[in-house]
């Protein structure tokens, strides 16, 4: 059985929320945006020793990835 998945209650939200400047929260609503269109994929979580999220990290879908480059030369890609 897998564990459940953190998640902040509505009060842990707002705090979230209220802590962040005008310009995180643009750059929020701009991040939720694009991933509600399916044009983020993630590529990346950090977490600690407790098993808390530090750092996600989102790519856009698009974006040629470095991991599958090597793997170019058994291939015909022109």
């Amino acid at each position: 059985m897998q564990p459940a998945s953190p998640k902040m209650n509505s009060k842990q939200a707002k705090i979230f929320w209220n802590s962040l400047s005008w310009q995180q929260k643009q750059d929020f609503n701009k991040m939720m945006g694009r991933m509600q269109k399916g044009e983020l994929m993630l590529t990346n979580v950090m977490v600690d020793d407790n098993e808390q999220i530090q750092r996600i990290t989102l790519e856009p879908k698009d974006k040629p990835s470095k991991p599958d480059k090597p793997f170019y030369e058994h291939f015909n890609i022109t």
